[in-house]
């Protein structure tokens, strides 16, 4: 049955340079299965997970990977996706149920209209013992992508200065699932705003790296650590590395002019700004937040 693709307004790009497009003529629709797609969710709904049935069926169908960047915000994400989609011709699709303020877990409705045709997703995702058992039933090998913290953290403030202008933003429509907008946020100074990020989503950054370290120790997905810094230092060295771990192999040369794209999420970039706009206060109370789990290694964080 075809389904409209779910296209995320994220991915679009700033005036520029138009790029060649992934494949000559993009599918308007993706195909799948109805009935496998309700078998499975009626069995995720009544038992413990899909039957191994169900899952050697959706293997037998997939012909593309579904590719998931689970990233924290203002990290590269934008960039990395789309620069992923024009390599693979594989498209943009949400595997979420919903963007904005929810939590962005993964959906299984989502995850079997996408099962045959591939995509790719970015998704502001924690890890989670379910998240990491549909990961494995779709045989999703997830991108981790995380940024110097304080720099994260003048980003978003930033971010969520410019979000609280839009009339939207005080509905829930326009933001992030680990902090509210209302008719406050926009009256705030900037330090007042770099502390309402220091501490009311900073623990969600660390909740975001600890559940996704500790899966990955345990064995429970098999994902890859990349940092925006990395990616910024060796952008292509970067991108291929991402792209063996996916299994593209030999696609031959990267166009340059792709690499160098800006996309509209794209504010600055530099490394380090975070550092100068905070006080000495502010950057001892983030490190406090991390100071919880003194057994995890925070360097891809620059603590």
């Amino acid at each position: 049955m075809p389904v409209k693709n779910k296209r995320a307004s994220e991915t679009s790009d700033q005036p520029g340079p138009e790029l060649p497009p992934p494949q000559a003529v993009p599918p308007p629709a993706i195909q799948f299965n109805r009935q496998q797609l309700v078998n499975a969710v009626l069995e995720a709904a009544l038992g413990d997970g899909l039957p191994s049935s169900e899952l050697a069926a959706l293997a037998r169908d997939r012909k593309h990977p579904l590719v998931l960047i689970a990233a924290v915000p203002k990290s590269g994400s934008t960039y990395l996706a789309n620069t992923l989609r024009h390599i693979t011709g594989l498209l943009p699709f949400r595997l979420s149920s919903a963007y904005s303020t929810n939590e962005q877990d993964l959906f299984l409705p989502a995850l079997c209209l996408a099962n045959a045709n591939g995509c790719i997703s970015k998704l502001h995702i924690k890890g989670s013992y379910h998240n990491a058992a549909l990961m494995r039933a779709f045989d999703i090998k997830p991108i981790l992508l995380v940024r110097r913290i304080e720099d994260i953290v003048f980003s978003l403030a930033h971010d969520l200065r410019r979000k609280a202008q839009i009339p939207q933003s005080t509905t829930g429509e326009a933001g992030y699932s680990f902090v509210w907008l209302d008719e406050n946020t926009k009256n705030f100074s900037d330090a007042a705003l770099l502390d309402l990020v220091i501490d009311i989503a900073v623990p969600w950054f660390v909740n975001f790296y600890v559940s996704w370290y500790r899966l990955r120790e345990q064995g429970a997905v098999d994902a890859l650590w990349l940092t925006y810094e990395q990616m910024l230092v060796d952008t292509e060295a970067t991108v291929r590395q991402v792209l063996a771990f996916l299994g593209f192999r030999n696609l031959g040369a990267i166009d340059p002019g792709l690499l160098q794209r800006r996309y509209a999420t794209f504010r600055d970039g530099r490394i380090g700004q975070g550092t100068s706009a905070m006080s000495a206060k502010q950057r001892r109370r983030i490190r406090e937040q991390f100071a919880h789990f003194p057994g995890v290694d925070f360097s891809p964080y620059g603590l």
